[in-house]
């Protein structure tokens, strides 16, 4: 990599490429934002303009204790999909690529309008809405219906999104097969969780469906979700997205047990709009929640002892709690989201 992005140059290069003019540069700004464990991500404010930018560089070695090596190259999958999809969300949801440099791995968008905040950082906090939890089941519906495989016929537009090489580096790897060596009494069933990720390249899949991935605006009666960071997203079952972001809810009534019930309404309200509106995936609904609680079984696990721990799950009551939880689903006494609410509440 020629080029590592930084706060300290991020607008020297914006100026290099002539997304920013000379007589600019005085009056912009750059802050470095979290980037998560895989990413440098820096955001450049202009201070008479109310959009800013937001500049991003995949990293070849994930910031994790244990080593985790993932392709570079999944930068301009992230930057693909944004294009792609700029038809089928709302333009107020997503990011516009603006710039790509292929050489160095980065690319720049517009920015997340301001203020605004994390749906975790919300959720963490006990403002747990189930308006914001349905909106982010309807452009999650949204994403996957739009790019639905028809008879196994991936269309030319999709092509591109069918090599799932970052999906088994970022996730099938470090959360199922980790996981798996953890806890080999589950082995058989976590695998046979991940083949069925694999094996089914029904629709365009985010693969990192999560609340810090969700910036929440707008009123309490109107919030608005915006959605970033699709870095793992690939062709393949819509099941992981689902079974992704209900993974963090019941996470959070693990670690705030007092709020449980209110996280549990949050996930069915999440899970209602999205059946709701993706009539290519729900055909048969019940199907579909049991294959997503047990994906759940395999994810709980892999927040506690695959190689991404929950940072905020973090005492041996939660851990001992999210594993007891996790293996009732991978033997069969959990199967559906009720199942599962039950668990959590008793």
């Amino acid at each position: 990599m020629a080029f590592t992005l930084s706060e300290a140059n991020a607008v020297q290069y914006l100026s290099d490429v002539g997304l920013i003019a000379s007589d600019q540069a005085g009056s912009v700004s750059a802050r470095e934002l979290g980037g998560g464990v895989s990413n440098i991500v820096v955001r450049v404010d202009f201070h008479d303009q109310p959009e800013g930018l937001v500049v991003k560089q995949s990293l070849p070695r994930l910031r994790v204790e244990q080593e985790w090596l993932a392709d570079q190259a999944r930068i301009h999958r992230e930057a693909a999909s944004l294009r792609f999809l700029q038809d089928a969300l709302p333009s107020s949801a997503l990011p516009q690529v603006v710039h790509e440099d292929p050489g160095n791995f980065l690319f720049a968008m517009t920015a997340a309008p301001e203020p605004a905040r994390t749906w975790k950082d919300d959720l963490l906090a006990g403002n747990i809405d189930p308006v914001v939890a349905a909106r982010v089941g309807h452009l999650l519906s949204a994403m996957h219906q739009c790019s639905a495989v028809s008879c196994g016929a991936i269309p030319p537009a999709l092509q591109e999104f069918a090599d799932q090489r970052c999906f088994v580096q970022l996730r099938i790897d470090p959360y199922h097969r980790a996981t798996a060596l953890a806890h080999p009494d589950l082995a058989d069933p976590i695998e046979a969780t991940a083949q069925a990720m694999l094996d089914h390249r029904l629709c365009l899949v985010h693969g990192d469906y999560s609340p810090k991935n969700v910036i929440v605006s707008g009123t309490r009666e109107q919030p608005s979700a915006y959605l970033l960071d699709f870095e793992v997203v690939h062709l393949g079952n819509p099941v992981f997205d689902l079974a992704f972001m209900l993974n963090h809810l019941t996470l959070k009534a693990i670690h705030r047990p007092d709020l449980a019930g209110q996280y549990n309404a949050a996930g069915t309200a999440f899970w209602s709009a999205y059946c709701s509106n993706a009539p290519a995936f729900v055909a048969d609904a019940i199907q579909l929640q049991v294959d997503a609680v047990r994906q759940m079984g395999v994810l709980l696990l892999a927040r506690v002892d695959g190689k991404s721990p929950a940072e905020y799950i973090t005492t041996d009551a939660e851990k001992s709690v999210a594993r007891r939880v996790a293996r009732k689903i991978l033997t069969n006494d959990v199967h559906t989201l009720p199942d599962l609410h039950r668990e959590l509440l008793a």
